[in-house]
């Protein structure tokens, strides 16, 4: 299994939910911070879905190194 490199930007993260509407048992919302937290399951999550995940973030907060040390 393929594993990647899931985070989150806390300062970029507006807390839009877009990732956690996409996967949403790779992501959630802490509601305290108004934030996207990654979950376990993300880090091996099909990369199509990372990279569609990566792309909806509005701020850009999600990033995502694949196993081989490539950005999505």
């Amino acid at each position: 299994m393929t594993t990647a490199h899931v985070t989150v930007d806390p300062d970029l993260c507006i807390g839009s939910a877009e990732c956690v509407r996409i996967l949403p048992s790779g992501f959630q919302i802490d509601e305290a911070r108004g934030v996207s937290v990654p979950q376990p399951p993300a880090s091996s999550a099909d990369v199509d879905v990372l990279a569609d995940v990566v792309r909806s973030c509005p701020t850009g907060a999600v990033r995502v190194v694949d196993a081989h040390g490539n950005a999505l």
